[in-house]
């Protein structure tokens, strides 16, 4: 499974408590050789250590004990695992009553290696990654064939649907030159042609839109790009722009490459407009910082957008009155009974259940070390 399958229902399942014990691998991967031959190594020693917890943890009854040893043979799993189109990292989820699922995600930052046995399944990375992954149009504008593509973590997958690949009409026979030659020279019959194609173009467009609103990355000459932005009713909606004549000649993972460049500038305007944010929340007195204050605000649905940082980690537990106690778990020792290893990971949840923008940026990104930040609706 691809985050680009994480949905909220999807995800408010995963985070659902579960009979003990819920397992949770977590393990960086890797797209290249010679690296990526020590992934199945890797999985098998997860599963392994996994399976030793469970075999000797008294805790655990014998019926869940016998169903979680047979997920964790390392054939089932592995089955689940597409070493063939790794990403930068997987997460697998085992539980006896759930069938197991394996999430194959692309990150940012470096994935760590992980086991979590408690009773629910740790999410954050699938999160972030789903978070960072955000998907966007790629309209690729040619005057011989226009392409639609979806990208995801900067991979295109091109969309078929809403009229697409376009190609310019032939007009009627009281017209000129058919087919899609319209002359090099500049001149008001080029013009008017240009101006006819990008609007059938953007009707097709508004089609591919109205299903599914995502941000939008114009590629193609800078006259076409031009024309089709002055009959566009989406413009509101474009993030970023390629220069490319002939990108319709160009092979996916040639366009990927170049686009590369676009999608990191994109990502850092993201990352400077939320410091702003925060900047002037602070002015308006509308800032909240650490997690105790953010989770108030986020429980109290006043925060429109926060700040993780993707080290934070803190165990925890909300009392029948939702406030937050930080609880202090030694490292590779269990939760106490009705405690979080990672309260992070609910907050993350109920803000998005919130309609809260939530962000994940490095670590020693936000000031004095709060590790999570916030900015509030009013």
């Amino acid at each position: 499974m691809r985050t680009s399958d994480l949905t909220p229902a999807v995800l408010k399942d995963l985070r659902r408590p579960r009979p003990f014990p819920a397992i949770s691998l977590l393990m960086p991967t890797h797209r290249t050789r010679p690296d990526n031959e020590q992934d199945p190594i890797r999985l098998r020693n997860l599963l392994g250590e996994a399976a030793r917890r469970v075999r000797e943890d008294p805790s655990v009854d014998r019926e869940s004990r016998l169903r979680l040893e047979r997920q964790l043979d390392e054939s089932a799993v592995l089955r689940l695992f597409d070493a063939q189109r790794a990403e930068d990292g997987l997460l697998v989820l085992l539980a006896p009553d759930d069938d197991p699922q394996a999430w194959q995600f692309c990150s940012p930052h470096d994935v760590p290696e992980r086991i979590e046995v408690t009773d629910t399944f740790l999410t954050r990375n699938l999160v972030a990654a789903h978070l960072f992954a955000r998907p966007y149009w790629v309209l690729v504008l040619d005057q011989e064939e226009s392409r639609l593509y979806l990208a995801h973590a900067g991979n295109l997958t091109e969309a078929t649907g809403h009229g697409f690949p376009a190609q310019p009409q032939v007009p009627s026979r009281e017209d000129a030159i058919p087919g899609p030659a319209y002359g090099t020279e500049r001149t008001g019959y080029r013009a008017e042609r240009i101006a006819q194609y990008v609007t059938d173009i953007e009707e097709r467009f508004t089609r591919a839109m109205s299903e599914r609103r995502l941000p939008l990355v114009l590629v193609g000459s800078p006259e076409l790009t031009t024309a089709f932005e002055k009959v566009s009713r989406h413009t509101g909606a474009t993030v970023g722009r390629l220069d490319l004549t002939g990108a319709d000649k160009h092979a996916v993972p040639q366009l990927e490459q170049r686009l590369a460049p676009v999608f990191e500038k994109i990502r850092e305007d993201r990352a400077a407009r939320a410091r702003e944010e925060l900047d002037a929340a602070r002015g308006r007195k509308a800032y909240v910082a650490g997690l105790a204050e953010v989770w108030n605000s986020v429980m109290g649905h006043r925060a429109a957008l926060v700040l993780v940082e993707e080290g934070l980690r803190a165990a925890g537990r909300a009392d029948e009155n939702h406030q937050l106690h930080i609880v202090d778990v030694p490292p590779g020792e269990p939760a106490p009974e009705g405690v979080e290893t990672d309260i992070v990971d609910s907050l993350i949840e109920e803000a998005l259940d919130a309609d809260t923008e939530v962000r994940f940026v490095p670590d020693g990104t936000l000031p004095d070390g709060v590790g999570i930040a916030g900015a509030l609706r009013y």
